[in-house]
């Protein structure tokens, strides 16, 4: 069975969201200061903005993020 997206999608860093109707990805319309509307717009399939792309990190810095502990967290406890 599938799921289906969210009736108010999340979006992404880029404000790509999910069309719930289609399923397909698009930057939702949105209304200028001037009152004027920017039309929506579909983005292809396995395109990743910039700004959507994570930091680089190596293993070992990996590695140490996944094997620490919470903040706050005193040892002994």
């Amino acid at each position: 069975m599938s799921t289906l997206p969210p009736i108010v999608p999340e979006r992404t860093t880029a404000g790509i969201a999910v069309d719930p109707t289609t399923l397909e990805r698009v930057v939702p319309e949105s209304k200028r200061a001037d009152g004027s509307v920017r039309k929506e717009i579909k983005i292809r399939p396995g395109f990743t903005p910039q700004e959507d792309v994570g930091r680089f990190k190596t293993s070992r810095q990996q590695q140490r993020e996944a094997t620490a502990l919470p903040k706050g967290h005193i040892l002994g406890w």
